[in-house]
């Protein structure tokens, strides 16, 4: 055997090894995803929210601390890709649908370092339908008919939460108010402390494909186990919310063994705010998730030691490596078990008119446009001091106009040639919007003599873009967390004020608990839509025998009656 087929012989055995080492089967992580509908339009919101459990208990699990979520469009290239918090096994977070997005069935994905593994071959995404308008939803939802998607039953074995919801009335008029109780108990009718996330929509928004409530997700997970199978150290995704490594700008010049330091901050620039993080030996980094959540979406970092070796940055993109495993992976869609409502769907009553997103005519503000970007606070301190970068510098020699000579700024033009015969009175650096003469001699040794051009010229300074100004300090620029928004949700001040209220979701609570009696009561308000409303949403108590449950109700909200717009004139004119 010659030397190149024994050298591949031995790569393949090793390669053999590895692949018939033993494969453990070990607990992994599922992320369960609810959404605030299953319809959206173009430049609406999407909130979310995700449970983070262990597939064999169904527990919220701590194995985790950063969220990877994706949104896919039926052409498979991704839409959306940021990074979320996890606290406690929970997140919960807002999605912004571009007015770009074509209509068709998009797919939305949540990873953790422990929801994938380089074995992985399914992933189980939430299904969602994104149009431009509201009507493009028939031809979906047509055809859909909760008889007409793939249904399971509840093992009786399952442990479930027993969920239902108190509604202060069955139907309600236009912008009313809406009074829900919430009741979370055991199968014995205990009360349980649980934690809730519950959604109010317009029923025309409700896409059957992507009702996979928790129990349909837990009980497809236990009877398929998609990805339990994990050989040993596969976690490559970081469980901060940023990673990277550390490496030597110098030729032939390694890290030191002993790890360096790395300073994070933001463009806030808080005073106090100095966060660090230390390498390993090799260099690698990462920015834990309670750092991040400090910091806001956009971070600078700036290695403080070893700076004899030129250090640079390299980021890690989990992202990509992600898409890397879902190109090789197929998806799983669970069984949705079939649900009750309290009010029967009358198909008869659905009305698409005016149930759309209100889009304004775009607006194109024109002005004069200033020498330079503008700057966020540290981006304008360190453009302050970019001219110490340069070599321009002002001299005292009096130059009339009412300007002082600026020199070096413009090539060939200077008051003081190399060969001059006499030196400048006071030096100094110029300053940024100032005017100053310039002049362009021939040489000699009276320069006045041997004059070519001389002008006022306002000095500008160096123009660095925003990667010059970090790389010139030493800094890098890479994204953490994307930033918190809040559902809002009118109050009864607002909903005097008359203005047309077109709110296709009345309410979004990602983030409630029920008390020591296993309840939770919420209000909220109806809009100017006459439709049925579904609310749905799922509970979860790790500290229950019976972990996960889902709440779903439905009512109706129809215009005022005549009598009581009359009376409502009346007062109007009783009041004048």
């Amino acid at each position: 055997m010659n030397k190149p087929h024994h050298i591949q012989y031995i790569a393949m055995l090793l390669l053999w090894l590895v692949l018939a080492a033993p494969i453990r089967v070990s607990a992994r992580d599922f992320a369960h995803i609810f959404t605030s509908k299953g319809i959206y339009e173009t430049c609406e919101d999407l909130w979310f929210k995700c449970f983070m459990l262990n597939d064999s208990t169904f527990e919220l699990s701590d194995e985790a601390h950063t969220a990877f979520v994706e949104i896919v469009n039926p052409a498979d290239s991704v839409v959306w890709k940021e990074k979320y918090p996890i606290i406690n096994g929970e997140c919960a977070g807002q999605v912004y649908v571009g007015g770009d997005w074509q209509t068709g069935e998009y797919r939305m994905y949540v990873h953790t370092r422990n929801t994938l593994g380089l074995a992985d071959t399914v992933m189980t995404p939430k299904r969602l339908l994104i149009v431009n308008e509201l009507p493009e939803a028939q031809k979906f939802v047509s055809g859909l008919h909760r008889n007409g998607v793939e249904q399971g039953e509840i093992p009786e074995d399952f442990p479930t939460l027993v969920a239902t919801v108190e509604l202060d009335s069955a139907e309600y008029h236009t912008r009313s108010k809406v009074k829900a109780r919430i009741s979370i108990t055991d199968p014995d009718g205990n009360p349980v402390k649980a934690r809730i996330a519950l959604s109010v929509y317009d029923r025309l928004y409700d896409y059957p494909p992507s009702n996979l409530d928790i129990v349909s997700h837990c009980i497809g997970i236990r009877k398929k186990k998609p990805a339990s199978k994990v050989i040993a150290g596969s976690r490559f995704l970081s469980d901060g919310a940023v990673a990277g490594r550390l490496k030597s700008g110098k030729k032939n010049t390694r890290i030191p063994l002993d790890g360096q330091l790395i300073n994070v901050f933001d463009y806030t620039a808080k005073e106090g705010s100095l966060n660090i993080v230390s390498t390993t030996a090799d260099g690698h980094f990462e920015i834990p998730s309670d750092m991040a959540a400090s910091l806001g979406r956009d971070m600078l970092l700036k290695p403080v030691s070893g700076q004899k070796m030129k250090p640079q940055l390299e980021f890690q993109d989990p992202f990509k490596m992600i898409a890397d495993v879902r190109r090789h992976s197929k998806d799983l869609y669970f069984p949705i078990l079939a649900k009750t409502d309290s009010v029967t769907e009358d198909d008869d009553t659905l009305d698409y008119a005016g149930r759309h997103v209100m889009r304004l005519d775009e607006i194109v503000v024109k002005g004069n446009a200033g020498r330079y970007p503008k700057r966020n606070k540290v981006l304008g301190y360190l453009d302050s001091i970019s001219t110490l970068h340069g070599g321009a510098w002002v001299c005292g020699c009096p130059a009339g106009y009412g300007t002082s000579f600026l020199n070096d700024y413009v090539a060939g033009y200077t008051h003081h040639p190399i060969d001059a015969s006499y030196a400048p009175m006071k030096i100094s650096r110029p300053i940024k919007g100032k005017s100053y003469t310039i002049v362009k001699y021939t040489g000699g040794n009276h320069p006045i003599d041997y004059l070519l051009d001389i002008k006022i010229i306002e000095y500008t300074g160096p123009k660095y873009s925003e990667e010059d100004l970090l790389r010139k300090n030493g800094l890098w620029k890479t994204r953490g967390y994307y930033p918190r928004h809040k559902f809002l949700n009118p109050d009864e001040d607002e909903m005097s004020l008359g203005l047309e209220d077109n709110r296709n979701t009345l309410l979004w609570t990602p983030e409630a608990s029920t008390d020591e009696n296993g309840e939770f009561v919420t209000e909220f308000y109806t809009s100017d839509i006459q439709s049925q409303f579904i609310i749905n949403g799922i509970a979860h108590a790790s500290d229950s025998s019976s972990p996960v449950g889902l709440l779903y109700q439905t009512f109706t909200a129809k215009k005022e009656s005549l009598e009581c717009k009359n009376y409502f004139m009346n007062k109007m004119w009783e009041s004048e």
